[in-house]
């Protein structure tokens, strides 16, 4: 989701109860390409039935009923924070779900993959890889990675490893896992510092928010906001306009909305924290059982067995590559973001290298 969206939401609710609906709408079009299509319908038709089904209708219908009704811009903005609070617990479960139901089909991934032995082809495993876009359409968008650099180190790392690897003339499994593995260490090596600097940020940013907004109500000088964070940086035209108006009433309203917005990030944030990790369970489970059969032998004992069919044992390492890599992806980015799934990559493969060597 992105953050700049969210907050010309805010910008709406904020100065509708005030401003009216055509104001409020063209307020938001100047921060949002989905309230700019909003205020071009809306100055064609003139009716918000007409808008695309959306939580977005549903706040500028609720909003033209009040406001035609002539009701008082206070009970106005109560009904729209309600409104709005209601669609914010709703997203969070919609994101929830939508980890839950990631966490399942990684799991079926992971079942798929362990079928190899069978003959069904390694790469299935990726297909995991398909459900990224799913989980980024319910993260909140908290920061912004530069990649490139870190990609720039990754690639040379890897080619390096693969270089190193073709000299020592290493098999095809151990080549792959040593170009990954390069791959990973070096993106992690630029990541990492953004990453943690983002942690740091992200610690104290509701405190800050909070208490800047809250200056604006309780001292003469108020502390503006910093651009410490991309939430920071979007807020901080609305901290400018709540004070150039410096009505009391006014401000207590914005304080309340950017309130429960930042409540929203940082319940997003935990739920990817909480239901992220879950992802692995399949990995974990196919390492597992392949640390067993190779320490069974299981290979040699069943080429001994006469059966109707041929396992396949020695391909599940294979497999397990595969699967790592998917893997790390979709955990790094349900936990956080893409960046941080490619530094787990190198995690994810380690276990594999007693297997393959």
């Amino acid at each position: 989701m992105n953050l700049r969206e969210s907050v010309s939401d805010l910008v709406f609710i904020i100065r509708v109860p005030i401003e009216g609906v055509e104001f409020a709408v063209n307020e938001s079009a100047k921060l949002s390409r989905a309230w700019a299509k909003i205020a071009t319908i809306l100055n064609s038709l003139g009716s918000p039935w007409m808008l695309p089904r959306n939580y977005r209708r549903e706040l500028v219908a609720l909003a033209s009923t009040y406001f035609s009704a002539g009701s008082d811009p206070g009970i106005t903005f109560l009904a729209l924070m309600n409104k709005y609070t209601s669609l914010l617990n709703q997203q969070i479960d919609f994101q929830t779900q939508a980890l839950i139901a990631v966490t399942v089909l990684s799991i079926m991934i992971g079942i798929l993959s362990f079928l190899i032995i069978l003959g069904v082809p390694f790469i299935v495993g990726v297909l995991g890889i398909i459900l990224v876009p799913v989980i980024h359409y319910f993260q909140v968008e908290v920061t912004k990675y530069d990649y490139r650099k870190p990609s720039i180190v990754g690639i040379i790392a890897g080619t390096v490893g693969y270089a190193l690897g073709y000299f020592l003339h290493l098999g095809i499994e151990k080549l792959v896992i040593t170009t990954l593995l390069g791959f990973g260490i070096g993106f992690a090596v630029l990541y990492l510092p953004q990453l943690l600097r983002f942690a740091r940020d992200y610690a104290g940013l509701g405190s800050r928010v909070l208490r800047s907004f809250g200056e604006l109500l309780n001292s003469p000088s108020p502390e503006p906001l910093r651009p410490m964070t991309i939430i920071e940086r979007e807020l901080m035209p609305l901290w400018d306009y709540a004070y150039s108006v410096g009505v009391r009433e006014f401000v207590e309203r914005i304080v309340m909305v950017v309130s429960v917005f930042i409540d929203y990030v940082k319940r997003s944030i935990t739920t990817g924290l909480i239901y992220g990790p879950f992802i692995t369970i399949s990995y974990a489970f196919m390492l597992f059982t392949v640390y067993i059969l190779s320490s069974l032998n299981a290979s040699v004992a069943l080429a001994n067995v006469p059966m109707p069919i041929t396992f396949n044992i020695g391909n599940l390492s294979t497999a397990l590559i595969v699967l790592a890599i998917s893997t790390a992806v979709l955990t790094g980015k349900a936990i956080h973001s893409i960046g941080l799934g490619i530094t787990l990559i190198p995690v994810f493969l380690a276990p594999l290298i007693p297997l393959v060597w």
